[in-house]
């Protein structure tokens, strides 16, 4: 498995049902989104945490998943912000379940996950912030 599959399989979590979240037109922010589509979208940023050398070119790696969720207030921002804290531990959990039940080719480990929300100044949406630790073996 590579990082760009883990992250594939991260972001079909998030587009798939229950969540049906779209994939931000921009990869580091949601300021480019129309704003018009800014509910229900998500982007995704990994880091490489650490790699454990193993045998015949293959090696472990441990990366930091971090998904973004936007969702507009709408006039409603303690419903908006419920959403997201729903979101954070839904989206975890599926993560969790397709590590184990549906891929099986990634893990997602209990220490490292966190999440934060927060709103930038001058939007009319709220902000996830969900990090997700992940393993894997991969060849070199």
């Amino acid at each position: 498995m590579t990082s760009d599959e883990v992250r594939g399989r991260i972001a079909s979590v998030c587009a798939s049902a229950p969540f049906r979240l779209t994939l931000s037109t921009t990869p580091f922010s949601f300021e480019l989104q129309p704003s018009g589509l800014s509910d229900q979208v998500f982007r995704l940023e990994s880091e490489s945490a650490e790699v454990i050398g193993g045998f015949n070119y293959r090696e472990d790696r441990f990366e930091v998943v971090t998904i973004w969720v936007a969702r507009k207030y709408a006039a409603q921002p303690e419903a908006a912000y419920r959403s997201l804290l729903a979101d954070a531990n839904s989206i975890r959990a599926a993560i969790i379940r397709d590590a184990c039940e549906q891929s099986g080719h990634y893990s997602v480990p209990d220490r490292g996950a966190g999440m934060s929300l927060n709103r930038d100044p001058g939007q009319s949406y709220g902000v996830l912030r969900l990090t997700v630790p992940v393993n894997y073996e991969t060849t070199v």
